[in-house]
């Protein structure tokens, strides 16, 4: 299987993955680790984010997967993939739809997955285009609560401990995870296509922002000690605003947030699917199914509240790994070697 993009596809597909999951709880993991001083372990990150896709981009050629390179990519995709569901179907079950079975939740949204996943590779790149414009009213809805903001709760910083700190930018990574999906998809950009630093530079203070930008608005809404309370903050605020055309704010960005975690899914699929299909095999719709059956019926045996806050906590360790070290070490090795994408593909 193979695929073309151009590079605002690939931006686009590594926005979604690395902002569909944990951009409405985020916030509580962070400010509970990193108190004031989050928001700037969160530009800390950011910045190193940043030096991450410069690396990328002029080493991409090294990155290429072996056998057990592969196998740990997927094993890790298919977790974060079932730690989605027990998230999705947390926030589904506390907001929207208490009275509903974890198992039908579970069913519905991953047979929607399933559909965008077999159809034309086309349809999981293109369909995060249809949610942009959702992220524009989520953005003016939250700009309503400007005059309930206080401004001098983010002060004072650097008053926090050194272990406040380094835990402070241990989470802060979770915002940045998925950042493998560049170096994973580079290679199928379009020749033509070049991607220049100015390219990276903008689609990393784009993400930044998107994510500063809520970091904020729950620093100055909330007190420190309420934040710790509440596991997604931004629904919170949300649910504070009133206005005329929809009954409750929240659960109208629930739905939005919802689809987007839902194509986020899809993408990881995708890459699943590149990865696992870059050599023709046989069935490759059978093995999707048996890929989301096996992830519905694994998520439903964990939908617990305690294996939740125990993955919330000590998944984004494997995030730091699979994002941050592995691609790095895998470039490193190819490039002490001398083995380029071109001389694997010519030996295949």
């Amino acid at each position: 299987m193979t695929i073309q993009l151009t590079k605002v596809q690939l931006f686009l597909l590594m926005f979604v993955m690395q902002t569909g999951f944990v951009y409405i709880s985020y916030q509580n993991v962070l400010i509970s680790h990193g108190a004031r001083d989050s928001t700037i372990q969160f530009l800390i990150i950011a910045f190193v984010f940043f030096l991450q896709l410069l690396f990328f981009e002029q080493m991409h050629q090294y990155f290429i997967l072996n056998r057990f390179t592969k196998a740990l990519y997927l094993i890790s995709w298919f977790f974060y993939i079932i730690v989605f569901v027990l998230y999705i179907t947390y926030v589904l079950t506390s907001w929207v739809f208490p009275n509903t079975p974890n198992s039908v939740l579970i069913a519905i949204f991953l047979f929607v997955c399933f559909y965008a996943s077999v159809s034309r590779p086309e349809t999981a790149i293109n369909i995060g285009v249809v949610l942009l414009p959702m992220l524009v009213l989520f953005i003016l809805f939250m700009l309503r609560a400007i005059p309930n903001l206080h401004v001098t709760n983010l002060l004072p910083l650097f008053q926090e401990s050194k272990e406040s700190w380094m835990m402070g930018l241990i989470y802060a990574t979770y915002a940045f995870g998925g950042a493998e999906s560049f170096i994973m998809l580079r290679k199928y950009v379009l020749t033509g296509e070049k991607i220049k630093n100015k390219v990276l530079a903008a689609y990393s203070i784009f993400l930044t922002s998107f994510y500063l930008f809520s970091l904020l608005f729950t620093l100055m809404f909330f007190a420190l000690e309420e934040i710790k309370l509440l596991p997604e903050p931004i629904l919170y605020i949300l649910h504070s605003q009133e206005v005329t055309f929809v009954k409750r704010l929240d659960l109208f960005f629930i739905y939005i947030w919802l689809s987007w975690s839902l194509v986020a899914i899809v993408n990881y699929v995708l890459m699943m699917r590149l990865v696992y299909f870059e050599k023709k095999r046989k069935s490759p719709k059978l093995k999707l199914f048996i890929l989301f059956t096996s992830i519905g019926i694994i998520s439903i045996f964990l939908i617990r509240f305690s294996v939740l806050e125990f993955f919330k906590h000590y998944v984004v360790y494997l995030n730091i790994v699979f994002t941050f070290i592995l691609p790095i070490s895998i470039i490193i090795v190819n490039k002490i070697r001398g083995r380029t994408i071109s001389e694997s593909d010519a030996s295949a």
